[in-house]
């Protein structure tokens, strides 16, 4: 299945004021149209503003410069676990069938 996901694109930090505490880091993202194959619900999230699912999607390799090798997220090779959003996928119709279900997780091999 074709989604677009959420790829991580580096770090951004910056300092605040002086005496207003310390510096703030955070990871950046863009988004990529890919092939996923396993769509997850987040167990963490309970009741959530946006719709967001926990991905494993296929990298490609002109797009790894910012996912260091050692980085947990990789599943296998050139399979990153990440987010996808519903706002960003709304025309995806198995995304829609698997939100409404009360499944919490689907393999998506098969169809790949």
């Amino acid at each position: 299945m074709i989604l677009t996901v959420q790829l991580p694109a580096g770090r951004h930090s910056f300092k605040r004021k002086h005496g207003m505490g310390p510096a703030i880091s955070s990871e950046m993202h863009r988004p990529l149209v890919t092939t996923v194959y396993r769509i997850a619900r987040i167990p963490t999230v309970k009741r959530q503003l946006l719709a967001v699912v926990e991905v494993d999607a296929f990298i490609p390799e002109r797009h790894r410069t910012h996912i260091a090798p050692s980085d947990p997220r990789w599943v296998r090779p050139g399979v990153l676990r990440t987010k996808a959003y519903w706002i960003d996928n709304k025309k995806s119709r198995a995304l829609g069938q698997f939100l409404a279900s009360d499944a919490l997780e689907v393999h998506l091999e098969d169809e790949a």
